[in-house]
């Protein structure tokens, strides 16, 4: 299972997270039928996903992941179910763009940036936190840093990367740090200059592993690691589809079935397709059936 490593570093004045989420990005890939193009803008998404997951302080609490820059591969959206769990989709999941002139996918390309990237945190209180800011990429990691700065007030630095193969993602993760207020100007520019070393990140990940890198590179700094999240794609659609059909009514979903034969409903997030026919109503709407 995929795993998030946090710690805390200069006794506090600063946070790094290391994000693994190789099987995540797998399951994605199989779900959807992702190009390598798709897999790696949406497996980029769902580890920042999983990030903002982490740092939800209630179980109750909920967020949504909107990154909508033009491009070919249309919005992207990931969002949670559950402690622990991501799920994503994009539009687009077939697009597909000749490599970029250093070989490597163009994931800017296929996300776009004219548009913004949206985070919407349902925190238990009377409206929900609404964050956007401006792409600057379309390339995930600079736009999410972007959006710490400028959304949130928070200097950060922020790395993710997917390395796909022919059997799909060998690797795929991030790093991502943020400073608190009262970190001074040389702690910035050491963990500036330990980014230095994640310009391909999921490659080091395949080789290294993040609780190797984790040590490596942040275990001298005064650092204080916490016990490991875990992280996963899984979707619990089955309550939300309930919920769409009970909204319906009764009456309306019972003329839906003897007109068509059954009510059929299918999860855009995992895929998964629902049919019901008559002999469900009771089981439908049984109002003891959570």
């Amino acid at each position: 299972m995929d795993k998030i490593i946090k710690a805390i570093l200069f006794g506090g004045k600063a946070r790094v997270a290391l994000i693994d989420t190789t099987e995540t990005v797998n399951k994605a890939i199989k779900v959807h039928d992702l190009t390598p193009l798709a897999a790696a803008a949406l497996g980029r998404s769902l580890t920042v996903g999983a990030y903002i997951e982490s740092n939800l302080k209630h179980e109750t609490n909920k967020f949504n992941l909107i990154i909508n820059g033009g491009g070919p591969i249309g919005k992207i959206y990931v969002t949670s179910d559950r402690v622990g769990t991501v799920k994503g989709l994009v539009e687009n999941p077939q697009v597909d763009l000749p490599l970029r002139k250093d070989g490597k996918l163009d994931v800017g390309g296929a996300v776009g940036k004219n548009g913004d990237i949206v985070i919407i945190k349902d925190l238990g209180l009377k409206e929900p936190y609404v964050g956007r800011s401006a792409l600057i990429s379309g390339e995930i990691a600079e736009d999410y840093n972007n959006y710490l700065f400028k959304s949130e007030g928070i200097l950060n630095a922020v790395a993710l990367g997917v390395l796909n193969d022919k059997d799909g993602c060998k690797a795929a993760g991030g790093i991502i740090i943020e400073a608190m207020p009262d970190a001074d100007d040389n702690m910035v520019v050491i963990l500036e200059d330990i980014m230095t070393n994640f310009t391909n990140i999921s490659a080091l990940i395949a080789e290294k592993g993040i609780n190797e890198i984790a040590e490596y590179y942040f275990g001298h700094l005064d650092a204080e690691f916490f016990p490991e999240q875990t992280v996963q794609f899984r979707c619990d659609c089955w309550h939300k589809v309930r919920r769409i059909i009970k909204s319906l009514g009764r009456k309306e979903v019972e003329d839906i079935m003897k007109e068509q034969g059954k009510l059929e409903v299918k999860c855009d997030y995992c895929r998964k397709n629902y049919v019901y026919t008559e002999k469900d109503l009771d089981y439908l709407f049984e109002e003891d059936n959570k």
